[in-house]
């Protein structure tokens, strides 16, 4: 989600004054002035290491007299964020890609007698820009940083070799478009496949090992004990998101399991990429770069990559005019709300298959025997296939019903969960701004906080605990969930 600043905790007024405290037989008040602030404050601006810089994002103050005296800025919010307090000291400010680069904050004095003095400071400070549209997919636009891991969901086959095929590149992303050959499915096989690698040797680049690309350029490779292995720049070269085949070359050495198959551990590094979206990756590597066999069916090497740590990315895309619709996720087969045991485990298996349920609504119809759960008792027009809510790059939440109107709207964030099998994030929003937001069998609350337990860019699955009791994680006590679809 863009937002305009990256902002710190909420700020601290500070005691003391400017002059030296005078001192008496009977205790004197001191009051400091603005002018007298500005008397006794010096800010150096400078960069990273520490070189003066007009447009640093690094800054070190002192005063004299010592004084302490409180740094802040605003949050989009209007709440204070404090930067330092003391005497002397530093800070950092470093605005959210594509914010003003004239950052303005303030400092503040709190007088013996509980009155404030405050001036305003602002600077020009280093942003960067936008990223490009294939970096976002690769590192994120939000986080600057993304996991990939092996994607064993399209055809069952991680790395493996297949006909080059030409055609719709998508095709391989999606389901292998029927052009695979061979491929790897599990960690046992890689130990039967070391004659590909360019030494013989099983470096942990199995199912639990990953790689991260990052806005500057970077793939770091980490093993199955989350130990770097290897490491290189990266560059998209000729990135086309309408290209039939490819979407573009990803130059790179670090991926993992780089070699091109039935080749005696040639590692490539340049891969045509065929499929690319927040988060699925399909690379294609044809038989000794022969590029020009494109449509012949001779052997070529694939790779499948898919990451769930691009939480915004997924969930609204990207770019300051983001925006994305969220509806129930119907398939006359399936419920899409209901209750289930707080099971714990794996999340997206709640999100695929339903892991934990109870009882769950079906159809639109059925919700009309369910309004006691509602705060109203009585429906509100959004449990239907076209109602939908929005999420967009402001942090906005609008909520709507079938025919567009808004019920309600409001505000929400991710809060991103690294590492945690049950859920990727949490998601916190106004009251009543998602589809039908109400707890089951609660007599119509609200809940304001939902675990993300499943996210792809076309899925999404929300639970939320008995009373929002998160703690009971496994316990197997009721639970309601969600099921949504991109619209």
């Amino acid at each position: 989600m863009k937002k305009s600043i990256l902002l710190f905790a909420m700020g601290l007024a500070v005691l003391t004054a400017c002059d030296p405290e005078k001192e008496s037989k009977d205790l004197e008040l001191n009051y400091v002035s603005e002018s007298a602030i500005e008397g006794c404050l010096k800010i150096v601006q400078a960069d990273v290491a520490g070189n003066p810089a007009a447009d640093g994002n690094y800054f070190s103050y002192t005063t004299s007299p010592a004084t302490e005296v409180a740094f802040y800025n605003i949050l989009a919010s209007g709440e204070e964020n404090v930067l330092a307090h003391g005497s002397s000291g530093s800070f950092v400010l470093l605005p959210k890609r594509g914010s003003d680069p004239n950052q303005t904050f303030f400092v503040r004095v709190v007088n013996s007698d509980g009155s404030v003095s405050k001036i305003s400071k602002t600077y020009n400070v280093f942003v960067k820009q936008d990223l490009d549209p294939e970096i976002r997919l690769l590192a994120s636009d939000s986080y600057g940083k993304k996991r990939w891991k092996w994607d064993t969901s399209i055809t069952g086959a991680f790395w493996g070799n297949m006909g080059y095929s030409g055609g719709n590149g998508s095709a391989i992303g999606i389901d292998g478009g029927g052009a695979q050959w061979w491929g790897m499915t599990s960690d046992e096989d890689f130990a039967g496949q070391l004659n590909h690698s360019h030494d013989g040797a099983y470096h942990g680049e199995g199912l639990n090992a990953w790689m991260e690309f990052d806005e500057d350029n970077k793939v770091v490779c980490y093993n199955e004990n989350g130990e770097a292995y290897q490491s290189d720049s990266y560059s998209v070269v000729g990135y086309d998101p309408n290209g039939e085949w490819r979407k573009g070359l990803l130059k790179t050495k670090a991926i993992l399991w780089p070699y091109e198959i039935n080749s005696g551990g040639n590692i490539p590094g340049e891969y045509e990429i065929v499929y690319l979206t927040p988060d699925k990756m399909t690379l294609v590597y044809p038989d000794g770069g022969a590029y020009d066999g494109l449509g012949g069916w001779g052997e070529a090497t694939f790779w499948h990559f898919y990451s769930d740590s691009d939480v915004e990315g997924m969930a609204l895309g990207y770019g300051k005019t983001a925006s994305k619709d969220w509806t129930w996720d119907y398939d006359g087969t399936n419920t899409v709300w209901g209750n289930m045991g707080y099971c714990g485990g794996e999340g997206a298996k709640v999100g695929t298959g339903h892991e934990g349920q109870w009882w769950g609504v079906v159809t639109e119809e059925e919700f009309a025997g369910q309004v006691n759960h509602s705060n109203t008792g009585a429906l509100n027009g959004d449990e239907g296939p076209n109602a939908y809510f929005t999420l967009d790059a402001n942090g906005n939440i609008t909520r709507h019903a079938a025919d567009g109107s808004v019920i309600n709207k409001g505000t929400y964030s991710f809060d991103v969960i690294d590492g945690n099998p049950w859920k990727v994030a949490d998601l916190n929003t106004t009251a009543g701004t998602i589809l039908w937001p109400f707890e089951i069998n609660s007599g119509g609350n609200m809940p304001t906080k939902f675990e993300v337990v499943y996210l792809t860019n076309s899925k999404m699955c929300l639970v939320y605990p008995d009373g929002g009791d998160f703690s009971t994680n496994g316990s197997w006590g009721e639970a309601t969930y969600w099921h949504f679809k991109a619209k």
